[in-house]
Order: C-alpha cells, then sequence, then structure tokens
C-alpha cells in the first residue's frame, strides 16, 4: 500500500514537472505579448494624437524615458494576468493528473480571452479619448445607469466616430495579436529549454509577485498614480495611461462620486479648510461675501446690483434662456464668408444687435453638469458627477428658477429629446421649473432617434409664448447638434470641408463627420433664424428678454493643441432685444461662465438688489479682478492654469506658457481658488438653502 501511494506521488510529481517544463514558454510568450499590445497601442496613441509642435518641446530621450515609466505599469499588469495559471499549475495540477488535463484547456482558453480583451480595451480606450478628450472617466459608467437612454447615446456615438480607421485599427491590433508570440518564440525557446524546471517553478512565481508590486518602494505601484505628472508635456502625460488601469481609476471615481456618506465625513473633518475655500474666492470680486463658520454654514452671497434702468428701457414680459446644443464661438476666429454664411448666418446677425461676451466659456463638459451650473449657480464638473447626487433629486430652495418666480415669473422647461435623458424628468421639476415640455409633448411631426429637430422645438416655444397670460422664464435646450446629427429631409444647407477656410480645413480630422456637424449647426441656425422670423411678427417680441448661450462647445472634428484649451472650449452668450437693449452690439470682454448666467440677467431685470447663493457674478459690472472659474481652464488677470500648465493668455487669445515670478505669483493664488472650485460642487449641495430677495 505505502509503496502504491510512493509510486503514485512519484507520477504526480513526474507529471507536474513535465506539464510545468510545457508550459514555460507559453507563460513567458503570453507574458510578454501582452506587454507587447500594451506598447503597440501606447505607440499607436502617442503617434495618432500627436501636437504638432511636439518635437519642438521635448526630446526623444524624455519620450522613451516617459514609456519606460508606463511599461512599469504593463509589466505589474502582465504579471498579475499570468500569475493566475501559474497559481493554477502549481495547485490544481498536483491534486490530480484528470484536474491538470482540464486546468490545461482552462489556460489556454483563459490566455486568449485576455489577449483578445486587451486588444479591446486599447481600441475602446483610443476611440473613448477621440470622442471625449479624455481617457476612461466616471462619466463611462453614468452609461449603465440608464441604459434604456445609454443605448441610443452609445449608437449615436458610434455614428460619428471614423468607422473606416477604427476598423483598420482593429484589424491591425488583430494582427499584432498573431505577430507578437511569432516573433518571441524563437526568442523565449532557447531560454525556457535552458531554465531547471525544479528552480523556475520557484523563480518564476516569485518574480512574478514582484513584478505584480512593480516596485520595490514602500508602496506598491497598484496603490501609486499611473497619471501622475510625469512630464511637463502635457501629451506625455496622457501617454503614460494604461486602459485596464485607467478603467480601474475611473470605476473608483464613480464610487466616490456616489459615496456621500464619505463625502459627508469628510465635510465634517474640515471645518477650517471649506471657509479658506470659500473666502479665498470672496475676496477676488467686488459684490460676493463668504458667510458661515463651519461646515453646517457655508456659502457664498452675491448681492446682485439692479442695473435694470442702464441697461433695458423697461422689464422683460418674457425671459426666454436658449441653451444650444454644441454651440462653438471658435468659429468665429475663422473668417470666410461663404462658409460663415452658411453655418451661423442667423446668429451672426443677432451677435450685431446683442450685448454679447467675447470671453465667455462652458464651466463644465456634458450638458446635464451645465444645466446644474446655470440653474444653481455652483460649480460642477466631471470629477464630482452631480448628476449621481441624490441630493440633486430633492427641492432645493434658492436656485435660478425659485428666484425668477420670485421676480414675477413662471419658468418653463423645454428639451427637444426624452425627458429620461439624465433623469431630466426628475431634476428639472426639483429645480423648481413648473410645467416641462419634452418630445412627447411635440406631436404630428417627424423624430430623430434622439427627439424632435429644433424647428418643431421652437415652434412650440413660439405657441406657448403666444398664449402666455402671464410673464414667464423659459429655459430652452436644442437637440439637432447632437449626433447622430439628423436634419429634416427638406432641409437643404450643404456645408463642406472644401470650402472651408485654409486655416479651419488643416485641423480637420474626419472630412465626412466634420461635414456632417457643419449641416446640423446650419440646419439649428435657420431653425434658429425661422423662430425669430416669426417672434418679430408676434406681440411678445417687443417684451422678451432672449439669452442665447451654449451647454458646451464643439471639439471633436477639429483637431486642437492642449495649449488652445483657451479656444476649444469658448461658447457664444448674446443678451437679444432689439426693442428693450439700450445698448445693441456691444461687446463685454470680461472673464464669464454658466455660473454668471443667473446673476447677469437678475442684475438686468431688477429695481432692486437681490441676495443670491452664486459663485458667479454679474458681468455687465467691472470686475475688481478678471476670474474665471470652469472646470478646464482658470484664469486670474491673464495668467491662466490648464493642464497643469501656467499659460499667460495673449492680446491675441491664445495660451503662451510663462514661469515669470509675476506668473507664479498669480498661479499660486489661482491655484488656491481651483482647489476651492473642484472640492465645492458636491460639497455646497449639502448646505444649499433659501436667500430670500430684499
Amino acid at each position: 500500500m505505502h509503496n502504491n501511494v510512493c509510486g503514485e506521488n512519484m507520477n504526480k510529481l513526474s507529471f507536474l514537472l513535465d506539464y510545468w517544463e510545457s508550459s514555460i514558454q507559453k507563460l513567458l510568450v503570453s507574458f510578454f505579448t501582452l506587454i507587447g499590445l500594451l506598447l503597440a497601442g501606447r505607440i499607436y496613441f502617442f503617434l495618432d494624437f500627436l501636437p504638432t509642435d511636439f518635437w519642438e518641446k521635448t526630446s526623444l530621450l524624455e519620450v522613451v524615458l516617459v514609456f519606460f515609466s508606463a511599461t512599469r505599469f504593463d509589466v505589474s499588469l502582465a504579471s498579475a494576468v499570468i500569475f493566475f495559471p501559474v497559481l493554477g499549475i502549481l495547485f490544481l495540477v498536483p491534486f490530480s493528473i484528470r484536474a491538470g488535463e482540464i486546468w490545461k484547456v482552462i489556460f489556454n482558453w483563459y490566455i486568449q480571452i485576455c489577449l483578445y480583451i486587451t486588444v479591446l480595451f486599447i481600441i475602446v480606450s483610443h476611440y473613448y479619448f477621440y470622442y471625449f478628450h479624455d481617457h476612461f472617466n466616471s462619466f463611462f459608467w453614468e452609461f449603465w445607469d440608464n441604459w434604456q437612454n445609454s443605448k441610443i447615446v452609445i449608437w449615436s456615438i458610434f455614428d460619428e466616430l471614423p468607422m473606416i480607421k477604427l476598423s483598420t485599427s482593429l484589424l491591425m491590433f488583430l494582427v499584432f495579436l498573431n505577430l507578437i508570440p511569432k516573433i518571441i518564440n524563437p526568442l523565449i525557446s532557447p531560454l525556457s529549454i535552458l531554465i531547471n524546471r525544479k528552480v523556475s517553478m520557484i523563480l518564476i512565481p516569485l518574480a512574478l509577485l514582484i513584478g505584480v508590486r512593480g516596485t520595490l518602494d514602500r508602496l506598491p505601484l497598484s496603490m501609486q498614480r499611473y497619471r501622475e505628472q510625469v512630464s511637463a508635456i502635457t501629451h506625455l502625460n496622457l501617454v503614460h495611461g494604461n486602459p485596464y488601469y485607467e478603467l480601474y481609476d475611473s470605476w473608483g471615481e464613480a464610487r466616490s462620486v456616489s459615496d456621500f456618506s464619505a463625502v459627508k465625513k469628510y465635510l465634517k473633518q474640515s471645518t477650517t479648510e471649506i471657509p479658506k475655500w470659500f473666502a479665498t474666492v470672496a475676496e477676488m470680486d467686488d459684490g460676493r461675501e463668504f458667510r458661515g463658520v463651519d461646515e453646517a454654514d457655508f456659502h457664498i452671497e452675491y448681492q446682485v446690483p439692479a442695473l435694470r434702468e442702464k441697461y433695458l428701457k423697461q422689464k422683460p414680459e418674457h425671459i426666454v434662456l436658449i441653451f444650444m446644443e454644441s454651440q462653438p464661438a471658435w468659429l468665429s476666429n475663422f473668417k470666410s464668408g461663404g462658409f460663415q454664411q452658411k453655418i451661423r448666418k442667423n446668429l451672426e446677425q443677432i451677435k450685431k444687435r446683442s450685448l454679447s461676451f467675447s470671453r465667455y466659456f462652458q464651466v463644465s463638459w456634458g450638458s446635464i453638469n451645465n444645466i446644474l451650473g446655470i440653474n444653481l449657480s455652483i460649480p460642477t464638473n466631471n470629477q464630482y458627477r452631480l448628476a449621481f447626487n441624490p441630493e440633486i433629486y430633492k427641492p432645493f430652495s434658492t436656485t435660478f428658477p425659485r428666484i425668477m418666480e420670485n421676480q414675477g415669473y413662471i419658468p418653463l422647461f423645454f428639451y427637444g429629446g426624452s425627458l429620461n435623458e439624465g433623469r431630466l424628468y426628475s431634476l428639472i421639476p426639483k429645480l423648481g421649473y413648473q410645467k416641462i415640455f419634452g418630445e412627447s409633448s411635440i406631436q404630428n411631426v417627424t423624430k430623430t432617434r434622439f427627439g424632435v429637430h429644433d424647428g418643431d422645438l421652437f415652434e412650440l416655444v413660439h405657441q406657448k409664448l403666444m398664449k402666455a397670460k402671464q410673464p414667464t422664464f423659459s429655459f430652452v435646450m436644442t437637440l439637432s447638434n447632437h449626433a447622430p446629427y439628423e436634419v429634416p429631409e427638406n432641409f437643404v444647407g450643404q456645408v463642406k470641408s472644401s470650402n472651408a477656410p485654409s486655416e479651419l480645413k488643416k485641423r480637420i480630422l474626419e472630412e465626412d463627420n466634420f461635414d456632417k456637424r457643419m449641416r446640423a449647426l446650419a440646419y439649428t441656425d435657420e431653425a434658429l433664424g425661422g423662430f425669430f422670423e416669426k417672434a418679430k411678427r408676434s406681440p411678445y417680441f417687443k417684451k422678451t428678454l432672449f439669452v442665447l448661450t451654449a451647454d458646451h462647445s464643439h471639439q471633436m472634428a477639429l483637431k486642437w493643441e492642449p495649449e488652445e484649451r483657451y479656444q476649444r472650449e469658448r461658447i457664444p452668450l448674446f443678451f437679444y432685444s432689439p426693442a428693450l437693449l439700450k445698448t445693441p452690439n456691444t461687446v463685454n470682454d470680461n472673464f464669464g461662465s454658466h455660473l454668471d448666467i443667473p446673476p447677469t440677467i437678475l442684475s438686468m431685470i431688477t429695481e432692486k438688489p437681490v441676495r443670491l447663493h452664486s459663485w458667479g457674478r454679474s458681468l455687465i459690472v467691472p470686475p475688481k479682478s478678471k476670474l474665471l472659474l470652469s472646470q478646464n481652464i482658470n484664469c486670474f488677470n491673464d495668467v491662466c492654469l490648464a493642464n497643469g500648465q501656467v499659460y499667460v493668455l495673449q492680446k491675441n487669445q491664445k495660451l503662451v506658457l510663462c514661469k515669470t515670478t509675476l506668473c507664479i505669483e498669480n498661479s499660486e493664488h489661482l491655484t488656491k481658488i481651483t482647489a476651492a472650485f473642484s472640492n465645492s460642487g458636491t460639497n455646497y449641495l449639502f448646505n444649499y438653502r433659501i436667500v430670500k430677495s430684499e
């Protein structure tokens, strides 16, 4: 019996050693194939998004060092992936020969699945950046929060992506997947033969454990941020990413955003810092004051000045805020009569008869965030996805619609799409809008995948204004210039990239995509023109103040350098009312964002000062300091922080890197304000309460 047991154990040991010997080469090849794929993905990203002036700012040595740093994370990931089958071999195979045979099948499938998933992640990550100008972030997980609506969004994104290029990229990486092992195999084969079976059974798992940890430092590599600032060059910091780490980190962001008990706990631990943040901002401009002494009672109050008599001939009976989908200000930079006429003929005519703002910016990315930015007048940034916050879905007392209600206006909300998007059906009433109109309110019209055409939405607004018996404040959110950029079949406008100005033409990424986007812009402009033509013939026109702005800019169709963020994120802001405005055709160059719309409108219509919870200020009041607060760019007296760099804003509105003493001093001051801004959105919600008009 004893001899039988010994014999059986010897057979298992012999089987294990043979199994291990036959697996060494496959393990090593899989390990280096995985690293090779990740390296190929990084090179592809580096070349595809390479700024035109990149080599003027850096050297090949710095590029090599950044790639070497990034490879540490790839090695860590590959070690973790390969360590799993190693554990299976060492602990399952000795159990029984049958288990070893089963594990051989699992092992083969596991490796193949991991490699194909890696190819998928590389491609998805690459084109996620192409579309959103960022690696995986918390927004990625928001898709799964409202899947019914997200399906439409995802399909519309596919419509915008360069499918030929995407398919070619996928095919290229699948070829790499088959090519890399063929290159590595001959190199690994002699090594695997030379390695002693018993020694390698100890050394390889040990090496993988060290590889997983990635460093001999106190903290393992997995606890270090892979998005660290490894270079002064923005592009190299972006290259440093790894799609697996990006996805994991974005999941952590999404969870932290939704962990509101943790946020509240944090608030209690920050009784001294929170007042500092708010006090710093309050000092920046006349009229803003810090109120409160601890986390239970902190806010900024803004004394809205009463300037109606200076700007308007009488108080408007109606106010219409048109929140245009993806409307950039940068188009005005590229002068070409014919091209501009086709895209924004009506908008340019409105601008000439408006009080317009030349340095106005989106406060964040995403329509919902910027709806909140306007209606709450508080910072909203993607780091704290406010749409996840349950506090959002509680009724607010001090919101712009409720302030407007105090001024005698009935708040109305119009949207051309489904009110399921971003949970608008729940959010909008909580903000204080009394009546809400979505695509279901518009019948007997041709609908797109997303909703109704802008012309049909404007017709609804026109009819409601015609029938209005009381003063109204209308928030009108357009849709047509959103993917998939569907316009009515009878729209004849044609915008071709071939007709674009030369400076614009060289920036175009995909001609078909560009043409589709420009055609949608042209249609929105035509719909806007049609709305105002009807309005001018209607009794409400001479009694209405129209405010035209955008949810955010329009970037993807063009190639932008990181230093051009200032231009990329500028959006229009026009106050239009030929009958009411005392100073039409006026351009204001104060810095502003969505946060400033409520106090600016209020200052133009009120006859006595109003106190408002607001990070914004009235843009028609000359500021003590020129201050811009937004998610991606912050400026103070022409010194700007963007992409982790300090810039000087030149008169031609271009950013230039600056390291002078003045820049450093201003940037240090601005850094404090930026910290306050970045940490305020979520925090502020917990103490958002009423400040009644005086």
